[in-house]
C-alpha cells in the first residue's frame, strides 16, 4: 500500500494486471474509482508471488489484513501504524522523490479542481510508470 496509494478497502475488488504491470480499482470517490496505478518494480515480484500462490491481495479482507499488519509490526518492533498510514507514506514518497504533482493526485484518486486537469489531463500507464519509478525503495544491508 505504501507503493500504490490505494485504500485498504480497495484490495477487496482491485484488478491486478501482471502482464501490463498495473493495479486498477479504487473506492470512495468518483476520482478514486477505477483508477490505474502502475505496479512499482520494487514490489512487482511480491505481487506476482502472492497472486501465483493464491494468497492474493484480493483474498485478504481489510480486517484480516489490519490484524496481520499489527502482528507483524509488533514482531519486528515497529510502532503501530494503521493501514491508512500507508496511503500517507505513498503521498510523502511521491513528494520526496518529486513525482509530478498531478500524477500524484491521479494515483491517489484525488479530484482535480481546475478545469484543465479535470477535462484535458490524461496520462498513459507508461507515463504514470515513469513517475512512480522515481520512488526509491530502501535496500536492507545484510551487515
Amino acid at each position: 500500500m505504501c507503493y500504490s496509494g490505494y485504500r485498504i478497502k480497495a484490495y477487496e475488488s482491485i484488478e491486478v494486471n501482471l502482464e501490463q504491470k498495473y493495479f486498477r480499482g479504487g473506492v470512495k470517490t468518483n476520482a478514486g474509482k477505477d483508477r490505474i496505478v502502475p505496479i512499482h518494480s520494487g514490489i512487482y515480484a511480491l505481487v506476482k508471488r502472492r497472486i501465483k500462490n493464491q494468497d492474493a491481495i484480493l483474498d485478504i479482507t481489510p480486517g484480516t489484513f489490519r490484524n496481520r499488519m499489527y502482528e507483524t509490526l509488533e514482531q519486528i518492533g515497529m510502532q503501530r501504524h494503521t493501514p491508512h498510514d500507508a496511503r500517507h507514506t505513498f503521498s510523502m514518497l511521491c513528494e520526496k522523490y518529486r513525482v509530478n504533482e498531478n500524477d500524484r493526485k491521479r494515483m491517489l484518486g484525488h479530484a482535480f479542481q481546475d478545469i484543465t486537469n479535470k477535462v484535458y489531463g490524461h496520462r498513459t500507464v507508461e507515463e504514470l510508470r515513469k513517475e512512480i519509478e522515481k520512488i526509491k525503495i530502501p535496500v536492507k544491508n545484510s551487515t
